[in-house]
């Protein structure tokens, strides 16, 4: 569980330095500062990963760990030299790589505990009032969430991107057109599944009240990009505007992927007292 949030929280930091990157990239140099900082602070949660890693006897595959040091250096190795377009697949390759290592450790993390088989009782408890929960709540609160704020980063960064250019790239343009349509139809996706989430839990993310209020900043984000991008003339919103106003709206999301893995977390706590409680009482 601490490595899936580890990861999640790394890709942050990528996210983030994609959006700046692809800034200073288009000659905003303003962004460099940020740009060097969040280098500093993606190398350090990289480290910190592999140390919990080895200290949780190596969950996350030696495998795995390279890909995703080799993405990281592959994406700082003279990046100041780079195409717009390598730099924005390289970061966003790894970000990819990132969903898929936690997917399987969602799973893992989530898989009803060994050596129940022969307490059905207990097994049939642990599954029905826990891990079949859980998964629903990880699903769309945790691993869909970040799918959805993946596009609107992509679309942070490239609409960063333009408005320091001052124009829209037809090519860019399309992308962001592309992810735009894509982001609407997970984000109507993620209203409707959040609904099938156990009631249970809801209360406990407060995050989820917060959304209807950032959504109002969320549309006018969107309708300002498309005007700005549709628009004959030359593209006028600040490129540090944008992006605050992306990142803004990122936050208020990954919050509630936050208190959702918080959740997940305490209900795990849970499980283990209970089976452990029942597991005593059954030895006596």
């Amino acid at each position: 569980m601490d490595l899936m949030v580890t990861i999640l929280n790394l890709s942050r930091f990528i996210q983030r330095h994609r959006g700046a990157t692809l800034a200073l990239l288009g000659g905003d140099n303003s962004f460099r500062t940020q740009v060097e900082t969040l280098q500093k602070q993606t190398s350090a949660q990289f480290e910190y990963l592999q140390c919990l890693n080895q200290s949780a006897d190596n969950p996350l595959t030696e495998s795995d760990y390279e890909q995703l040091n080799l993405g990281w250096l592959t994406i700082i190795k003279d990046w100041e030299n780079d195409e717009l377009h390598h730099s924005f697949e390289f970061h966003s390759h790894l970000l990819e790589l990132i969903i898929r290592i936690s997917r399987q450790l969602s799973e893992r993390v989530l898989a009803t505990p060994e050596g129940l088989e022969n307490n059905e009782p207990l097994r049939s408890r642990v599954d029905n009032s826990f891990t079949y929960p859980l998964h629903s709540l990880t699903q769309t609160c945790v691993i869909d969430l970040y799918e959805l704020v993946e596009y609107l980063a992509r679309i942070r960064g490239l609409g960063t991107h333009m408005a320091v250019i001052g124009h829209t790239d037809k090519e860019l343009g399309s992308k962001v057109s592309f992810w735009l349509q894509e982001f609407r139809y997970r984000k109507e996706r993620f209203d409707q599944n959040i609904q099938l989430v156990s009631s249970q839990y809801l209360p406990c993310i407060p995050g989820l009240k917060s959304l209807p209020n950032l959504n109002m900043k969320l549309n006018y984000f969107i309708s300002l990009l498309g005007h700005e991008m549709v628009s004959e003339r030359n593209f006028k919103v600040p490129s540090h505007k944008l992006f605050l106003m992306g990142t803004e709206i990122i936050d208020g999301h990954l919050a509630v992927m936050d208190q959702a893995n918080a959740v997940v977390r305490d209900q795990l706590y849970e499980m283990n007292q209970m089976m452990l409680e029942r597991l005593s009482m059954d030895a006596n």
